[in-house]
């Protein structure tokens, strides 16, 4: 059974802090050494390209690479978009959760979540 036919069969985490511990455990499932930086992809959407580009520089400030999106078919919402290489542990998601919905927030936008690669 998949990643996300497990999500399916038992719903959706009920608080995004629980959504980040279930990226973890998977992480941990592939084998991923957590004490070690790897790369990693947050995602915020806003209003306007504006509010993207405000929150894109303060992300870059930061020391994450920032690219901003327009909207399209799929997406109605402008996106920013942070990269970078982090470690990826319990202690670490939620500082970086914290500091991303903060972000997002000032901008009038809101922080979708992440995704990390299994090896570093």
């Amino acid at each position: 059974m998949g990643f996300l036919d497990r999500i399916r069969k038992k719903g959706a985490p009920a608080t995004p802090a629980d959504a980040d511990q279930l990226v973890i455990r998977q992480l941990e499932s592939r084998g991923a050494d957590l004490t070690k930086p790897r790369h990693v992809i947050h995602y915020l959407y806003f209003p306007g390209e504006a509010e993207a580009r405000r929150a894109a520089m303060a992300i870059e400030q930061a020391g994450y690479d920032a690219a901003v999106g327009s909207p399209d078919d799929g997406i109605q919402e402008w996106s920013a978009r942070a990269e970078g290489h982090r470690v990826v542990e319990t202690s670490t998601v939620e500082g970086f959760r914290a500091w991303f919905e903060r972000i997002a927030g000032e901008h009038r936008g809101e922080y979708d979540g992440w995704e990390a690669a299994a090896k570093p």
